[in-house]
């Protein structure tokens, strides 16, 4: 019985801490001083497959980018700090922050 504990705890721990975690994605395009940027979400999956799928998404838009990040926070309220500070960070260096409605799955 300890066993299957242990393997249900091993199996189940990543999960959890995981689940505190959030994320959101942005994607530049440089040549047109741009920034494509998600809504931050929980982090159920693992940064490159967000990357992967934010990337697909633009690019199913016709939307042109560089390259995708999809930074990692400790909690909803960090990733919308973070967020807020990059939309800032960008705004200042007259960069235009594109908001799309997008969320890993959809």
């Amino acid at each position: 019985m300890r066993a299957l504990l242990a393997l249900a705890l091993t199996v189940l721990l990543p999960q959890l801490a995981m689940a505190e975690d959030w994320r959101y994605c942005l994607a530049p395009f440089h040549a047109d001083h741009k920034i494509y940027m998600s809504l931050p979400f929980p982090a159920t999956i693992a940064m490159d497959a967000a990357e992967s799928q934010f990337g697909r998404a633009l690019t199913r838009s016709g939307v042109r980018y560089d390259d995708v990040q999809c930074p990692l926070s400790d909690s909803e309220s960090n990733a919308l700090a973070m967020q807020r500070h990059a939309v800032s960070v960008n705004h200042e260096l007259g960069i235009q922050v594109i908001n799309m409605h997008w969320r890993p799955g959809g």
